[in-house]
């Protein structure tokens, strides 16, 4: 499923909704412009808890977060 992740430029939203085509996405708090984001994928290691792909070291240099959603 086409599902994305945005940042408002205008209020600082982030927020995921389903794109479907062409369809323009605006911020639904202020109807702002967005910026779609980079997205974190998931997996099930085999002790059978959740990892992000960035787990145990971010992949920007000027944070220690392992999801660069939450970078501005």
């Amino acid at each position: 499923m086409p599902i994305y992740e945005y940042h408002c430029n205008e209020c600082g939203n982030d927020f995921e909704t389903l794109v479907f085509g062409s369809q323009e996405v605006v911020c639904p708090k202020c109807s702002g412009n967005v910026n779609r984001v980079m997205s974190c994928c998931s997996f099930k290691s085999g002790a059978g808890d959740f990892k992000t792909s960035g787990s145990g070291s971010s992949s920007c240099s000027g944070c220690t977060s392992s999801s660069c959603s939450t970078c501005h």
